[in-house]
């Protein structure tokens, strides 16, 4: 069971972030004011949203406490959109180093967006990761690489740096919320589905493998993933981005994980 902490420490104008100019040694902690959050993000080195004990950057030294959310966006998605959709926040968006670059064959607007948050997230490794994929379902064209609580952000010293005007703090305790929420639901439906899976007959397992390979060929294969998913997701299969995944590397043709990826953010 992830950990809830408490801490009633009042929101000062002020975030926590680490950085260093190495991968994962060397991080150092600091309280800085937001409105100053651009030195951050163009620093020449890399950064964090939390805090690790020792200055060693990975899940077992990252500590409780972060003071931002960070979101990543990465193609699909614009600035001016986010304007819109984050505009009642306190917040900032910042160009990246890819920012209208070619990357995988596309130019795009790339970009994050760091939110100050109205408490310090209280929460362990399982349980930030929980509620980062909540958040990120609300948020759907946020890289979804980026929940991990030891996630670490390329500083640019180019980035174009844009305040937002609202007034409110992000709220990421409802989100934790409703992932737990969601979990045990998932549980219960796996339980089902362990059921319906024991009765002879009662499975739709060959049915899905049968389709796949029929229809899983060169200039049909996002289609085919894309068409699985969506009967997966509607019989209530548990873990269909697993499945998904799985069929894909087992093919011997399988395509790029950044297009499983955006599959499935379409289909869940």
């Amino acid at each position: 069971m992830p950990g809830l902490y408490h801490d009633n420490k009042a929101p000062d104008g002020r975030v926590l972030v680490s950085f260093s100019r190495r991968m994962a040694e060397g991080f150092r902690s600091e309280r800085v004011l937001f409105d100053k959050i651009e030195g951050l993000v163009r620093f020449r080195g890399n950064y964090s949203a939390t805090a690790f004990r020792d200055g060693y950057r990975d899940g077992e030294h990252a500590l409780p406490g972060q003071e931002l959310v960070i979101l990543d966006f990465d193609g699909g998605y614009t600035i001016g959109e986010a304007m819109v959709d984050f505009e009642a926040f306190v917040g900032a968006i910042a160009t990246t180093r890819n920012h209208m670059k070619e990357k995988h064959g596309v130019v795009a607007e790339r970009f994050r967006v760091l939110l100050p948050v109205n408490r310090p997230v209280m929460l362990d490794v399982e349980g930030f990761k929980l509620m980062m994929t909540e958040v990120m379902r609300s948020y759907p064209h946020a890289d979804p690489a980026c929940k991990n609580i030891d996630r670490m952000y390329y500083g640019c010293p180019d980035a174009e740096v844009l305040f937002l005007e609202g007034m409110r703090l992000f709220a990421w305790e409802p989100f934790y919320r409703a992932a737990l929420i969601r979990r045990a639901e998932e549980e219960r439906e796996r339980q089902r589905w362990r059921e319906r899976e024991a009765v002879p007959g009662g499975g739709q397992g060959k049915g899905y493998e049968t389709f796949f390979r029929n229809s899983f060929v060169p200039g049909n294969r996002n289609v085919t993933l894309y068409r699985l998913a969506c009967w997966m997701r509607d019989e209530g299969v548990p873990d269909v981005a697993d499945r998904i995944g799985r069929m894909n590397a087992e093919s011997g043709c399988p395509v790029e994980q950044y297009e499983i990826s955006g599959i499935m953010r379409r289909v869940l």
